[in-house]
């Protein structure tokens, strides 16, 4: 069983601690709270103060709050910490994540990069159509109180396994000790932590060692899809033994269904891969709220995110009759998404200027003083080749300037053009528009 070693040394690296502290300090508001404004006043204090700690194997969470707040529905009781040791808690975790995410397995989600509740529902619609007659049946179940009956321990042997480093397992058995019972429902780290306890005794036993096809998991909701009633059964008793085994108990509320009556899971009521509802719940808690909220502003950012989850359903009319708005015309709203930092954002995979090298491409807009690994003051630039979206970074005064004189343009983007290589002074290299 391999293990890995040397997660210290890649925690307390500057690049990760300035974006822990940059993700927690996020937010007019908590840069102006009191703790925020004494952060960003000692900011390489705090920062060498954390780093120390987490190098010693010594950073703890002692000191917390308990809050109250309304979640789906359901009222939850979470751990509030200060934003300082959330720093620690995110630099940790933000390298920590990465280890675990290598032992997932694909369909499982929640508080996983790239793969939230439209990631998870998408597979599910693909397995559909791929495989509809081994989608016949759903087993669906739910773990009771979850995070509250979590036993550390558990979690502190599947860490072992991961791990070989101690002062990181010192750090990580501290979290998990923070409250007196289960694990705190507000920290970073408890989401990454829960799922590599089930992933270890459910995911993999179910895929690996029972050949279950088709098992997704959303942090401790799950579903079964077989062809057989008496699969699901089965599979039903194998995942009473696995979680009674780290002493968690399965709701009441399970059962096995046809799924053409409809799959409620991930906040939307899936029957067919082309047939998709909204969970009632979601319509209602919208409806609402929409109802209550009289400013304008506020109203179109709803919309906007209500059409955010409607549209990977089939409910235009619902959408029409809440909003009074049909799908179709929600551009013209105009609400957008408005980064923090007010840099844009494309979409697509970052290539190499290498690899761009005499294709042709569409140059579709660019942002400057984007911050990197390689320095500050970046250029990004999104592109389209062959239709697909990507986007490239580009440190070249040359191309900023033309790029820049392009923008002043009336209809300068987009443009096509071929990046081409020119030689100069001591046969060093550099990239251009031609």
């Amino acid at each position: 069983m391999h293990r890995d070693s040397f997660i210290i040394e890649q925690i307390v690296v500057d690049s990760n601690m300035e974006e822990a502290f940059d993700k927690v300090l996020r937010g007019d508001e908590r840069k102006n709270s009191t703790e925020g404004r004494k952060l960003l006043a000692q900011k390489k204090e705090t920062l060498d103060k954390i780093k120390s700690e987490i190098v010693q194997g010594t950073f703890k969470v002692v000191k917390y709050e308990n809050r109250d707040i309304l979640e789906g529905g359901k009222w939850r009781r979470i751990q509030i910490t200060s934003m300082e040791r959330r720093i620690g808690v995110f630099a940790i975790m933000n390298v920590v994540d990465t280890y675990f995410k290598k032992r997932f397995i694909r369909t499982t989600g929640a508080s996983i990069k790239g793969r939230g509740t439209h990631d998870l529902e998408e597979c599910i619609r693909r397995d559909m159509a791929a495989d509809p007659e081994g989608m016949k049946y759903c087993y669906e179940f739910d773990i009771v109180q979850f995070y509250d009956n979590i036993m550390p321990e558990f979690v502190m042997y599947c860490l072992r396994r991961v791990f070989k480093d101690d002062r990181l397992l010192r750090i990580m058995d501290s979290l998990l000790h923070m409250i007196p019972q289960g694990i705190s429902k507000g920290l970073r780290s408890s989401q990454g932590l829960s799922n590599l306890l089930l992933s270890t005794f459910l995911d993999h036993y179910l895929k690996d060692t029972c050949g279950v096809s088709h098992f997704y998991r959303y942090c401790d909701d799950g579903r079964i899809f077989s062809g057989q009633k008496l699969d699901l059964w089965m599979g039903r008793d194998i995942v009473h033994e696995r979680t009674a085994l780290i002493d968690l108990q399965i709701k009441g509320n399970e059962r096995v269904f046809q799924t053409r009556n409809g799959v409620d899971f991930l906040g939307y009521v899936t029957y067919s891969p082309e047939f998709v509802k909204l969970r009632k719940r979601v319509k209602k808690n919208f409806a609402r709220k929409f109802h209550k909220v009289k400013s304008r502003r506020r109203r179109k950012q709803l919309i906007a995110c209500f059409y955010g989850i409607a549209k990977h359903a089939n409910c235009n009319n619902l959408f029409y009759k809440l909003t009074g708005k049909t799908m179709k015309s929600f551009k013209d709203l105009k609400v957008a998404y408005k980064p923090e930092d007010g840099k844009k954002r494309f979409p697509g995979a970052v290539v190499s200027i290498r690899e761009l090298v005499n294709l042709p491409i569409v140059v579709k807009d660019f942002e400057t003083g984007i911050k990197t690994e390689q320095g500050e003051d970046r250029c990004i630039v999104a592109i389209e080749q062959n239709g697909e979206a990507k986007k490239f970074f580009t440190n070249s005064e040359e191309m900023k300037n033309i790029l820049a004189q392009i923008r002043e343009m009336p209809d300068g983007f987009p443009f096509e053009t071929t990046i081409k290589t020119e030689t100069f002074g001591k046969g060093r290299t550099k990239y251009v528009f031609s």
